[in-house]
């Protein structure tokens, strides 16, 4: 990609001539006697072995280099030197032993110093890469619209509406009170739905179809919630809220055992101990199984260990899992995930690592569906006449969206291009 392979393997080839082993060697022999080349020394030697075929080798070192040899001449410094010269058989025999170990460091020290220049490199030529790359979405994102506004568009339009429902909702109910604890866990779950909404409208409209879905499955799981705190009331919104400390606990444990690997600080003996009071406190409330991860919906549904499963059925939206299993693959490693896209046709089989307007169908749809089922959840709430129509209203709108996503997606796939 970037020719480095060419420059590495150049680099490996100059550093294994045999004038540099020669020299690489005797100069380890020679730092065992105390004597440490200097560049200069060391290339005069390169040169010598290069002809080493032709004559001996000649030593030339200064007062300092026979100093730290603890010696007072040269002549005094021959025999040692001598010897080393006659074992150098062996020497390369035992640097030979060595060469896998020396390969791996010489390996990380070129990579290291490679990576530095490349690294430099980049950063000089980054301002036009990401002018390049912000060129080439915006023409993309044009492509996008041409294709999908319609649809895109309408979605938008139905996530405005909820969000002016819940804000009429705050403002205009004759039954709304602040100290209404289902009310106000229905309100947060909505308010965060509805974000989570708009940021599947941005993957959409920039063409990131998987993303799109992700995001998604968690807005089927706050539907899911929504609608089970609704049914079954404060007993278990209360529970639902006061869980949030079971989760700090369990994750607190998590982070205290990898702080270390993490770079981070340990959370405090003090701290840590508060933090397990409040969980110990809770399980004693309400029981063993309260201190499972959602052990907030165990008693309605008179189950030890319920599972996110369990709660989808309880609301009859388990129909919906077929889609949710699809989503989960967009967020686990898992092969489907890795091996498919909905950015791509189904007879395709190219590498996408980037946008697609191709498959936006099927997060438009759903996000469509599951922003009017929790907006439902809210206003039908204690409701009045006038938040029921604006449910009807919001569930009629939802169909002209997935209609027009489903119209768009059949043009695409019959023309076979975005």
């Amino acid at each position: 990609m970037f020719g480095l392979q060419e420059l590495f393997d150049k680099y490996l080839k100059e550093q294994f001539k045999p004038n540099k082993l020669g020299v690489r060697i005797l100069e380890s022999e020679l730092e065992t006697i105390g004597i440490n080349l200097s560049d200069e020394q060391r290339t005069d030697l390169e040169k010598q072995f290069e002809k080493i075929d032709r004559g001996s080798l000649s030593f030339n070192f200064n007062d300092e280099q026979l100093t730290e040899a603890n010696v007072s001449s040269e002549e005094e410094l021959k025999p040692k030197i001598q010897s080393i010269v006659d074992n150098l058989g062996k020497s390369i025999e035992r640097f030979s032993g060595e060469l896998d170990g020396m390969m791996e460091g010489l390996v990380l020290s070129v990579v290291n110093s490679i990576g530095k220049s490349m690294k430099d490199s980049l950063a000089e030529r980054m301002e036009d890469m990401l002018e390049d790359q912000e060129a080439i979405h915006a023409n993309f994102g044009e492509s996008i619209e041409e294709t999908w506004g319609e649809a895109l568009d309408l979605l938008q339009g139905l996530i405005v509406i909820s969000d002016e429902a819940a804000q009429g909702y705050l403002k205009r109910s004759d039954q709304y009170s602040a100290n209404d604890v289902v009310q106000d866990v229905l309100l947060r779950i909505h308010a965060k739905s509805n974000q989570i909404s708009k940021e599947i409208l941005v993957l959409l409209r920039h063409g990131f179809a998987d993303g799109a879905q992700a995001r998604w499955r968690s807005l089927h799981e706050l539907a899911v919630v929504s609608s089970f705190i609704a049914h079954h009331g404060e007993d278990v919104a209360i529970k639902y809220i006061e869980h949030e400390a079971v989760e700090v606990f369990k994750a607190a444990k998590q982070y205290n055992e990898y702080y270390v690997r993490l770079g981070a600080e340990e959370i405090s003996k003090e701290e840590m101990a508060a933090i397990e009071e409040d969980y110990v406190k809770l399980v004693e409330k309400y029981g063993t199984y309260y201190g499972y991860d959602y052990g907030w919906a165990s008693n309605a549904l008179n189950l030890k260990k319920p599972t996110f499963k369990d709660i989808e059925a309880d609301v009859e939206l388990d129909h919906i899992r077929p889609y949710y299993k699809a989503a989960s693959a967009n967020i686990h490693a898992n092969p489907v995930g890795v091996l498919s896209s909905l950015g791509l046709f189904p007879e395709e089989d190219i590498l996408l690592a980037g946008p697609s307007g191709i498959g936006l169908s099927n997060a438009g749809q759903l996000t469509a569906i599951t922003l009017t089922q929790i907006t439902t959840s809210v206003l039908t709430y204690n409701t009045n006449i006038d938040f029921l129509v604006v449910c009807q209203a919001m569930a009629e709108y939802s169909k002209d969206v997935e209609r027009v996503f489903i119209r768009i997606e059949n043009e695409v796939r019959k023309h076979g291009k975005a």
